[in-house]
């Protein structure tokens, strides 16, 4: 499915919310790689919102931050993996840490 870039300007409520909702799975999966419980099925969760573009298209003004997003997230799954829980954790966190930063930097808009 080829998405087009949104010409016309996007509401910053959709981006925010879009935001938000990646930051929730992050979260999930934080507490869930630190308790034990089902932490590979959250890390998914938290994959697959990233999946894809964000509003806007790949031309979208967040695609930069899902990119690295994407990369934290996949980097979190080997650690954990390799069972180097703190290493996946620390992964989690500086990614749930830079979207938190770019919602701050948007409610300034």
């Amino acid at each position: 499915m080829k998405e087009e870039p949104v010409k016309e300007k996007i509401p910053l409520a959709l981006r925010v919310g879009h935001l938000l909702r990646i930051s929730g799975y992050l979260e999930m999966a934080t507490i869930s790689v630190w308790a034990q419980r089902r932490p590979q099925s959250t890390i998914g969760m938290a994959e697959a919102s990233v999946r894809g573009y964000g509003p806007g298209g790949p031309e979208g003004p967040d695609e930069k931050l899902l990119v690295e997003l994407r990369g934290l997230i996949g980097e979190a799954r080997e650690y954990h993996a390799s069972e180097d829980f703190p290493a996946a954790v620390a992964r989690l966190r500086v990614a749930e840490d830079l979207v938190s930063l770019r919602v701050i930097r948007l409610a300034g808009e």
